[in-house]
């Protein structure tokens, strides 16, 4: 099945994500915290970005995204973005996944990303 590819800019608070490819930008360390239901569990913030921008990726779960590093490409699929204290955040929910996929060039490498998000925020 082809599934149209989604850039970040096109993202929308409470809609479904499928077919995001883009580029690790830092993987923040895992930190222990408690739902709102009182369990314990392990959040891991990963901020990824395309020609279009940049967004989190939070991973719920213990040993979610250990095996994400700065520079990898991955594709996302059936994700969810929210609005979280004004800016959009992806996550993977029930069924989501992420794949690393190989950096076929097709997207922007971490300096390119990098200058053009410092550039943004001018």
């Amino acid at each position: 099945m082809w599934v149209t590819q989604v850039k970040i800019a096109e993202i929308e608070p409470g809609k479904n994500v499928t077919g995001l490819t883009v580029r690790i930008l830092s993987v923040a360390p895992a930190r222990l915290i408690k739902t709102r239901a009182g369990r314990r569990t392990m959040l891991r913030e990963i901020l990824v970005a395309d020609e279009t921008g940049s967004v989190i990726l939070s991973l719920w779960g213990f040993g979610e995204g250990d095996d994400l590093s700065a520079g990898m490409v991955i594709k996302i699929e059936d994700g969810w973005a929210k609005e979280w204290q004004g800016n959009i955040q992806l996550s993977l929910g029930r069924s989501g996944k992420y794949e690393q996929v190989p950096d076929d060039g097709s997207v922007l490498s971490i300096s390119e990303l990098g200058a053009r998000t410092k550039s943004e925020e001018k």
